[in-house]
């Protein structure tokens, strides 16, 4: 039992494919055994959702396996990881980024632009639905919950004339061709980590530490640990309208990132362009800083009132 890694995966159709993907790199010299299981975050009502800690209640079961020395390590998707770990875990990056846009899925209509400006959009994120508020504050905002086939059912029976989703989750289920317009990241600043996919084990397990940092890819960890310690920095969570997103491109780095109210009328964005080899470490909490300055805990106070 020793020499199989076990892991831990919700059992959403998303999760399993990435947990598959997983698999087929750790299994090409160990022996992998996927334990699926259902999340607290799959259960509840979008109130409580919101109420009880967003995204992190997609961790909670994986995370109490891992403690149970049930599992060895648990897939994610990044951007589903609270910035602030719990010190009980660690968390590393695997394989290359996906593509790490957001997608208008629309039977209707090609582009954002395209839509008319009373058109209504499916998403229960806070980061879209304020970018969506930017465009056109008469857009109609829809909150859509559940899997990848469960928003696509849902905008049908609906009519919602569009959704948005991760583009990255929709190439790894095979579905490409229901996106409309992969919307720029100079237009929707993506979520911390998106895209990328993370292995998460109980801190000090070295025999796991040995093992996935085969795996990772430096330029990968290096933008989402950036990505990750901005929003860590600004104090905000899974459910604050915050975006982030780090490349490297030859020797530089740049990192763009937005912070909103959730009405979507006050927001702060800039971009900033580091020497990477320099600035590994400390870049992101430097544009947090610069965000701090300009007011971004504010914005983020001003939506818990």
């Amino acid at each position: 039992m020793n020499n199989i890694i076990r892991i831990a995966t919700r059992n959403s159709p998303l999760a399993l494919e990435q947990a598959k993907m997983v698999t087929k790199v750790l299994s090409k010299h160990n022996k992998v055994e996927i334990i699926s299981m259902s999340s607290s975050g799959d259960k509840v009502s979008p109130k409580k959702f919101k109420a009880h800690g967003g995204k992190g209640l997609f961790l909670k079961e994986l995370e109490e396996s891992l403690l149970s020395k049930k599992t060895d390590i648990a897939v994610h998707s990044l951007k589903d990881v609270p910035a602030d770990l719990d010190k009980k875990f660690s968390i590393i990056t695997i394989s290359n980024r996906e593509n790490p846009c957001d997608a208008l899925v629309s039977k209707k209509y090609k582009t954002l632009e395209s839509m008319p400006k009373n058109a209504t959009i499916g998403t229960s994120s806070p980061r879209r639905i304020a970018m969506l508020k930017n465009i056109s504050k008469d857009f109609k905002i829809v909150e859509i919950r559940g899997n990848i086939q469960t928003r696509l059912k849902k905008m049908n029976e609906e009519k919602i004339d569009g959704i948005i989703l991760a583009a990255a989750g929709l190439h790894r289920m095979s579905l490409k061709e229901h996106i409309a317009e992969y919307i720029s990241t100079d237009n929707f600043t993506p979520s911390a980590g998106q895209g990328v996919l993370c292995i998460e084990y109980l801190k000090g397990n070295r025999r796991m530490e040995e093992i996935l940092n085969k795996f990772k890819i430096e330029s990968v960890e290096d933008c989402a640990r950036e990505e990750r310690s901005f929003v860590k920095k600004i104090g905000g969570d899974c459910m604050s309208p915050i975006g982030v997103h780090a490349v490297i491109k030859r020797q530089t780095m740049k990192i763009e990132a937005y912070v909103s109210n959730i009405a979507g009328d006050q927001h702060i964005k800039s971009s900033y362009i580091v020497d990477s080899k320099k600035s590994i470490g400390h870049a992101g909490t430097y544009m947090a800083n610069l965000f701090i300055k300009q007011g971004a805990k504010k914005l983020l106070g001003s939506n818990k009132k």
